[in-house]
């Protein structure tokens, strides 16, 4: 085998290609491989191809376009190559195949053409504007028994066009190739691509043949996106330098995008669903140590020559011809960059990209010799291993991310048992009890227990006696129903210190309580001894229960059942009974309905702004001068004036309160704040237990033109918990000016010495003792009394309730002070 080469640049004579051709020696019986690489225009091209089919008739001549050639290990840009092999003992046959509209007929055309034989060898191919449908002329030569190695690549663009030669004539469009056939030729086609896969995998969730428009679940245009370019549009040729892999396969099966089209990504091979892929990057920086080393041991087979196909994009990153001189090293090389190199991987046939691929060649049987010196020794640097060691990290990364999988999902069962049992009494819990009450049977029935006083037992014997007597709870309860009520009985833990029992029975609900009233008066009487406490003798239990049958209700969901009954135990405390049937208050529904309808209405009048201010006039006595007002609050529904007494009880004791007593407080402020009337606002322990309120209240009064104008009335009743907190707080507003007033005084419930601590300046006899003043001796005689109690503690009165004219003569007549009521004035709207 004899191969020239040379570079020349092209004029109108070609003075420099015929010099060249005529210092070639010519053998005679030889077979001529000629490739020809050039950034010339086609008839420029052309004309050469005539003049070195004139010297050489019967070579096969092939080519393409290309901006860069590669002579002996240098690098020559818009320049022409010409090689020459004149070959004695293989023989070569050619083939050219111009695009179809069927690439796999168009692979079967190509391959019949080059009438291949068992001992066909390689070949070697140029393609023209190799787009996805390329790759499908390919795999027909993998349908072969006896493999035959493509090498070569595809034509670049250049400034006169792109194409590929065969003969004397350029085409586009298409695909030529030679293949070489002896028995004894010695050839090796390597590649270096080395495919770094990066990051974590993800899997193919909606795809169709090459193309694919979903990864875990996301757009894959979305994805490509965010990691390659924070979100931004992307050019899709910059897709291409990050292909997908598929996960686990070591061949690196890689997957080129190739255009974007309605949402999708088309990849140059087909993807599956469900199949696992990472993205991947292939610096060829990465491949110079992998060179260095494949070269020292290609030189070790002294091949004659060794052409080159390498990627124009290695061009950016490889200083100048670095990862060439270690293949000259080994004999002279030539050869052409291109836009995708064609290389096989063994068992397949692929297109890659970044890639520098090679054909080693030798005629003759010459034996592989170890003392011929290569001319650089492989040189070992640290980039080849350094990303062999992030590959290897990753992978360990992954290990161990699938241990803690398996651990995850070990952890995950124990979760989930423990999700059904509860861990004090070993019982199954709520979860359990509603997965069973939502195939209750119509005779079965539900019984919900508590330990009332369970909270002061740990208190006193802790948290260890505590979980000891739940032990022990759990098999008295399971006992006693198994052996008085039911023999199919469940028993389930759904609290601390709460059960719940499921069992069958015929009898009727009066016959149960009867039996569970028996019960809980025993074990009531039962000594649980301190466990680990002996000096303690004596630990009693106080328990209630509520119960729902299925046939009283049988319309219900297991939830409504189950709070039905829960229900049922919560009015048995409250009552200070052992025991409720869910039936007995079937009539509370009606009540909670009508508390509910009331709860909306207060909440939407607060949100719509919609509280209503009203106020009675407070009069003197004898003089009937009005002297104040009492402002009260009023609710508009459906033009509808809706007093107080018909929802304030509902909403007591929940944040709707707090809001209304807010608008409240801001509506009156605004109303009175540069007035010069005097009036007063009643407000609920609550209220002056709420330091939000108290805060607003004093925002409130600290605005008015006169504070002294203000007076605070505090409900006297046995919801005043705290009387030194609430001494506190009237003291504060005396010292702003604002006079205290107390309420409903007398209306039984009444503690003297703490009304005595409040000092007020104003007490208001309740309605209740001036409504019958009239016509009740007694009555009369006690407010009498009250009256003068309270002028003793210096305090003034005013009498509720003043409804006719007897009963407000009789007020002046036992000395009250001021008058309110119906009689002297109704409560109006404040304006």
């Amino acid at each position: 085998m004899l191969t020239t080469s040379f570079v020349i640049e092209s004029d109108a004579t070609h003075r420099e290609l015929h010099k060249a051709l005529k210092e070639i020696s010519i053998a005679a019986d030889c077979e001529v491989l000629v490739q020809l690489f050039s950034s010339q225009s086609p008839n420029i091209v052309q004309s050469m191809a005539n003049i070195i089919l004139a010297v050489f008739p019967r070579a096969h001549l092939i080519g393409m376009s290309t901006t860069q050639v590669i002579h002996h290990g240098d690098i020559f840009s818009n320049q022409t190559l010409v090689s020459i092999s004149q070959l004695q003992q293989t023989t070569l046959t050619s083939a050219k195949v111009l695009y179809g509209r069927d690439p796999v007929r168009d692979g079967y055309d190509l391959m019949n053409q080059l009438e291949l034989t068992d001992d066909s060898k390689c070949i070697i191919s140029f393609a023209d504007r190799m787009n996805n449908e390329s790759y499908e002329r390919f795999k027909v030569f993998d349908q072969r028994e006896k493999v035959v190695p493509i090498t070569g690549g595809t034509s670049v663009p250049t400034e006169y066009g792109q194409w590929v030669l065969f003969g004397n004539q350029c085409y586009q469009n298409a695909i030529v190739a030679i293949a070489l056939t002896d028995k004894t030729l010695f050839f090796e086609v390597g590649g270096y691509k080395q495919w770094n896969p990066i990051g974590r995998s993800f899997r193919v969730t909606k795809a169709d043949g090459n193309f694919v428009s979903g990864i875990d679940n996301k757009p894959i245009e979305d994805l490509y996106r965010y990691y390659l370019n924070y979100g931004e549009q992307l050019d899709c040729q910059l897709l291409k330098s990050f292909p997908l892999v598929k996960e686990g396969k070591e061949d690196q099966d890689v997957y080129i995008p190739q255009v974007f089209r309605d949402g999708a990504i088309q990849f140059s091979n087909r993807l599956m669903i469900g199949d696992e892929v990472r993205f991947c990057f292939d610096h060829p920086s990465l491949t110079l140590e992998q060179v260095k080393m494949g070269a020292h041991r290609l030189n070790e087979q002294t091949p004659e020559k060794i052409f080159v196909y390498n990627c124009i994009t290695r061009l950016r990153f490889i200083e100048h011809n670095k990862e060439l001189q270690p293949l000259q090293g080994v004999t002279n090389i030539c050869g052409c960059y291109c836009m995708g190199e064609f290389w096989h991987d063994g068992s397949h046939q692929r297109v890659m990209h970044h890639s520098m691929t090679y054909l080693a060649l030798r005629e003759g049987d010459v034996q592989p010799h170890s003392d011929k010196q290569f001319l650089s020794a492989p040189s070992r640097g640290v980039t080849a291993p350094l990303f062999s060691l992030i590959r290897n990290a990753f992978s360990d990364i992954d290990m161990l991310n699938k241990g803690l999988e398996q651990k995850i999902q070990r952890q995950a069962s124990l979760l989930t048992a423990s999700y059904r049992i509860d861990t004090r009494t070993a019982l199954p819990n709520r979860s359990v009890l509603q997965e069973h009450l939502s195939g209750i049977r119509d005779h079965e029935h539900l019984l919900t227990l508590k330990v009332t006083n369970f909270s002061q037992i740990n208190e006193k014997y802790g948290y260890k006696v505590g979980d000891k007597l739940l032990l022990d709870l759990s098999v008295h309860f399971q006992l006693h129903i198994n052996q008085n009520i039911s023999v199919e009985c469940k028993l389930y833990a759904i609290g601390v210190g709460e059960w719940a029992a499921t069992f069958s029975s015929h009898k009727d609900s009066e016959l149960i309580q009867k039996e569970f009233d028996c019960f809980v008066d025993e074990l009531e009487h039962v000594n649980f001894e301190p466990y680990g406490l002996p000096e303690m003798d004596y630990l009693s239990i106080s328990l209630c229960a509520g119960l729902v049958s299925r046939r009283d209700f049988p319309g219900q969901t297991a939830d409504d059942l189950l709070l039905r009954s829960i229900e049922a135990r919560r009015y048995a405390y409250k009552n200070n009974l052992h025991f409720c049937n869910a039936l007995s208050l079937v009539g509370q529904d009606e009540v909670r309905r009508e508390q509910l309808k009331w709860l909306s209405y207060v909440s939407r009048a607060v949100l719509d702004n919609n509280v209503l201010i009203y106020s009675q006039p407070i009069f003197e006595a004898g003089t009937h001068k009005k002297v104040s007002q009492e402002c009260l609050v009023r609710l508009e529904e459906k033009g509808e004036i809706i007093l107080p007494g018909r929802f304030l009880p509902v909403i007591a004791g929940t944040h709707l309160y707090t809001r209304l007593s807010h608008q409240l407080i801001s509506r009156i402020g605004e109303f009175m704040r540069e007035r010069d009337d005097s009036f007063s606002i009643n407000l609920s322990p609550q209220d002056l237990m709420s330091d939000h309120t108290l805060a607003h209240l004093e925002n409130m009064v600290r605005s008015l033109n006169a504070p002294g104008r203000f007076g605070l009335e505090v409900l006297e009743t046995e919801q005043i918990k705290d009387y030194g907190r609430m001494i506190e707080v009237c003291d504060h507003f005396r010292s702003l000016g604002a006079k205290i007033v107390v309420d409903d005084f007398g209306s039984g419930y009444s503690n003297i010495d703490e009304i005595v601590k409040l000092e007020p300046q104003i007490i208001k006899l309740d309605g209740s003792l001036i409504r019958t003043i009239d016509s009740d001796p007694k009555q009369r005689k006690i407010t009498e009394q009250l009256v003068k109690l309270c002028h003793v503690l210096d305090a003034q009165t005013v009498a509720e309730f003043v409804h006719n004219e007897q009963v407000c003569r009789i007020c002046e007549d036992i000395g009250v002070d001021y008058l309110q009521g119906f009689y002297l004035g109704k409560p109006a709207r404040l304006v």
